[in-house]
């Protein structure tokens, strides 16, 4: 498949002897950008009380073309690989909130 083509990314998956830290990142059939992520085990449950927590932050697709400008631009998914793989990804929601991205949040904490 053509990179220009490339709908989704896994931008974290690690495990580790505190859980297992999850982002990943999909252009649905609609054009909005959807997050979902997931936080499990014992370093979520130092943080938060809890040992799990999960969310979705979804980006209308008529916001996709700020975030795509404010990251340099480009196709988004490589732009999000670039800018926010691995440990980089703790790094997404400041980015956002810094260069007013509007989006959409749900989230759930609990065991």
């Amino acid at each position: 498949m053509f990179e220009r083509w490339k709908k989704k990314i896994e931008l974290r998956n690690e495990r580790d002897k505190n859980g297992l830290r999850f982002l990943g990142a999909e252009i649905q059939p609609n054009g909005d950008l959807v997050f979902n992520g997931q936080d499990i085990g014992p370093g979520v449950e130092k943080v938060l009380g809890s040992s799990e927590y999960e969310w979705y932050w979804t980006v209308k697709a008529e916001h996709i073309s700020s975030l795509q400008q404010a990251l340099g631009g480009g196709h988004i998914i490589t732009l999000l690989e670039s800018h926010f793989s691995g440990e980089k990804a703790a790094g997404l929601m400041p980015f956002m909130e810094a260069h007013h991205i509007p989006f959409e949040s749900w989230y759930r904490q609990g065991d």
